[in-house]
């Protein structure tokens, strides 16, 4: 059994300043670090590190690409579906405050790069059995086609749909598990009650509704259970990234057979490791730590 992703790499360009500016105002950072990052790269090394057989499709830019196919090698992730297209990797500016939060801006130039030929070539591999997971940020007319074939191979898909640029209304019968934050919560009910929220999402045929809501923790529902978690407390000093470890991790322990409450709460044990360190990459909680919320959570 695999778990294919096809998401993004992008190069994360993250500053670190005492506050937000306002509109038109000049600030100074306080620190700044370049990593690797991307929804797709994150979620992929999240899930690898906890043991599951990754197919990560995606396009890497000419720039870093031998320092990524590296980085991806030593994750033990194969690299034989990356592809490299004609434009430079695609770019997140990330501003961090002292609290932790932060907000991005991405360029998705290379992202959008991909074409329908690129996902029918990873329909051709996957068979039923294997998991997807997605994220928000691909081409519409390339989400629909790769869900809805998919679920006609009978393979369990997980959508991560962030950041929102359309509507899911269309797929959402083909999802297993729906990952979102709250913000991305109201926006695809247009509603601001998340209990009539999740009956959306289950009536137009969603299974699993995860709401992430950063320091409060997270929200599951089902058509048999709902529960809520809530998130371990911790000294923030970067958020970014941290939904991308959650999210990689959830789905990990889903498939290594745990429930949705048990893999819930190692995904967030996980996800408040990597607030405590700064960077995208850097952040993502190692084997030794992965072991230690096994340890804990068993």
């Amino acid at each position: 059994m695999n778990l294919f992703v096809l998401g993004n790499i992008a190069i994360d360009k993250i500053y670190y300043v005492k506050k937000f500016p306002f509109i038109g105002e000049t600030i100074l950072s306080t620190k700044y670090i370049k990593d690797f990052g991307g929804k797709g790269f994150n979620q992929s090394i999240s899930a690898a590190r906890i043991g599951v057989n990754i197919s990560f499709w995606t396009y890497l830019g000419i720039d870093n690409f031998k320092k990524i196919i590296t980085t991806l090698e030593k994750e033990e992730i194969s690299t034989k579906n990356i592809f490299t297209s004609d434009f430079k990797n695609d770019e997140s500016i990330v501003v961090v405050n002292e609290k932790g939060d932060n907000y991005i801006i991405s360029s998705i130039k290379n992202l959008c790069s991909m074409d329908l030929n690129f996902s029918n070539n990873m329909l051709k591999k996957i068979k039923g059995g294997d998991s997807l997971l997605l994220q928000g940020n691909l081409k519409k007319e390339i989400t629909q086609q790769t869900v809805k074939l998919a679920y006609k191979k009978k393979v369990r898909i997980f959508l991560n749909a962030s950041p929102i640029t359309y509507d899911y209304l269309d797929i959402l019968p083909y999802i297993d598990t729906l990952i979102v934050n709250e913000n991305e919560h109201k926006q695809l009910t247009n509603n601001n009650n998340f209990n009539k929220g999740n009956k959306f999402f289950l009536e137009n045929g969603v299974k699993n509704i995860i709401t992430t809501q950063g320091k409060k923790g997270i929200i599951y529902s089902s058509k048999n259970d709902t529960f809520s978690i809530s998130s371990p407390k911790v000294s923030t000093l970067d958020s970014t990234g941290a939904g991308d470890v959650f999210c990689g991790s959830l789905v990990a322990y889903i498939l290594k057979g745990y429930d949705y409450r048990v893999s819930c709460e190692k995904a967030i044990k996980l996800a408040s490791i990597s607030v405590t360190k700064y960077g995208t990459y850097l952040s993502i909680p190692n084997r030794d730590e992965i072991a230690d919320v096994n340890n804990l959570t068993n």
